[in-house]
Order: C-alpha cells, then structure tokens, then sequence
C-alpha cells in the first residue's frame, strides 16, 4: 500500500534520534505492512529520508517508516510536527 506520509511529532524524531545516539534498547509499537499493529524491542540503528518519507532501520535490519509508529517505550505520540 502506497499512502502519502505524515510528518511525525517533532518530540517522537527527537526520541528516536536520541535512542538511536544512545544505541539503547527500545520498544517500538507500530502498523506493518499488512496494516497489524506489531510491537518490537530494538536498536535503532538509523533513522533516513527516501521518496519524501522518514524511516527508522533497526540493528536488525528491519525497516519501519516513522508515520507508523504508534508508541515508543509505551509513549503514545501525536502524529503531527
């Protein structure tokens, strides 16, 4: 499925980024690809920009574009900066 992307909570990029600086374990909650929410435990290894949209990469390989993001360690977000 190819939605438009919603600029995420300026507060939620910067926890990710510092997570991500800090390679500290998180919990992400978010909707994967066939629309189910699914909750990981993860390194966030990179956070990047492709095709107008903002994504996180896991230390596991996993790829999880930020608009999909529901919680970070049990924090919910506002979806919009």
């Amino acid at each position: 499925m190819n939605k438009d992307y919603k600029p995420i909570a300026c507060g939620l990029y910067d926890e990710l980024e510092l997570r991500a600086l800090r390679k500290q374990k998180t919990k992400i909650t978010f909707k994967n690809d066939s629309d189910h929410v699914q909750t990981i435990d993860c390194i966030i290894s990179d956070l990047f920009t492709k095709d107008k949209a903002e994504f996180l990469k896991t230390s596991d390989g996993l790829i999880v574009r930020l608009d999909d993001i529901l919680e970070v360690d049990g924090i919910i977000y506002n979806k919009i900066c």
